[in-house]
């Protein structure tokens, strides 16, 4: 996919987060805030993540309510609410070439339910990112009931220039690939924890010390071919009628919800209280890890 300008619009984690990576990369990258307040920030926080990645200033513009195109590709990363992710998508369709593909980086809505209204629905595809976006090396590609197969080809073969490991799902399913696996882990996470077996740091660190570190080598499917197929279908016949299979929103969250718990932007999650200087030290012991993980990867 060749690419003369990206416009990715929003000024939150995300929007700046695949900014950098794009800017890293050596692609012009414009991104299309809503409020002049929030450009010099956005424009700093980009400039930040971007020195992170590669050790040097790339040019990056944030412009306030308008974006002079055509763009080869605007991405959308604002609030996962449909309506105003419509409008937004509707407005970027105005601004890219004509042969310019449309992104959204929903997380969870239907690709079939953001792309009413669209005149090219054929150029319009998902392109998950996950946070924080320049450093995790997935994104999922996805296409709604009119997306031409070219787009989804070309978004696969962007992500892939620019360092990023893409799944393009063969169709749009609520929740994609790695929230529907991440929120079934939780689901069993909660459970553990409300059925009193293990505390909820007891789950992180079961995570992080055992699944999370043998999937970031060999991933799930890989990691049940290692054990032996036998031994995971005994196990997988003893364990899997015991699993939880809750539908509604866990007690232990919305109890954390209802006193006021917003997790670390607000000082206070599921693990308690976290100060400021604790975020910091968190995010960038984080980071520094999924750095490693990156260029162990490459």
């Amino acid at each position: 996919m060749t690419l003369d300008r990206v416009l990715v619009i929003g000024g939150g984690a995300m929007a700046t987060g695949i900014a950098a990576r794009l800017a890293a990369a050596d692609i012009e990258t414009v991104v299309l805030v809503r409020r002049r307040e929030a450009a010099a920030p956005t424009r700093d926080e980009i400039g930040r993540r971007v020195g992170q990645l590669v050790g040097s200033v790339r040019p990056v513009t944030v412009v306030v309510d308008d974006a002079p195109g055509p763009f080869a590709l605007a991405v959308e990363s604002v609030a996962e609410d449909a309506d105003a992710k419509r409008a937004v998508l509707a407005r970027a369709e105005t601004l890219v070439a004509e042969d310019g593909i449309v992104a959204t980086n929903t997380s969870s809505l239907r690709l079939a339910d953001l792309a009413e209204g669209l005149k090219r629905p054929e150029l319009f595809a998902g392109w998950h990112w996950f946070n924080p976006a320049e450093l995790v090396p997935l994104v999922e590609v996805t296409g709604g009931p009119r997306t031409a197969p070219d787009t989804l080809e070309r978004l696969a073969s962007l992500s892939r220039a620019i360092g990023k490991e893409p799944v393009t799902l063969r169709r749009d399913h609520p929740g994609f690939v790695a929230n529907r696996l991440q929120y079934a882990l939780l689901r069993e996470a909660y459970a553990l924890v409300e059925e009193g077996v293990c505390g909820v740091a007891d789950v992180d660190r079961a995570v992080v010390a055992g699944l999370g570190a043998r999937w970031a080598a060999i991933g799930p499917f890989a990691s049940m071919d290692a054990a032996g197929l036998d031994v995971h279908e005994a196990v997988a016949e003893r364990l899997f009628p015991l699993l939880s299979r809750a539908t509604e929103v866990p007690a232990l969250l919305r109890e954390a919800r209802r006193s006021g718990a917003t997790g670390m932007k607000g000082g206070r999650g599921l693990l308690g209280d976290h100060p400021p200087d604790a975020v910091r030290e968190f995010t960038s012991r984080r980071d520094a890890m999924l750095a490693l993980l990156a260029e162990a990867r490459a």
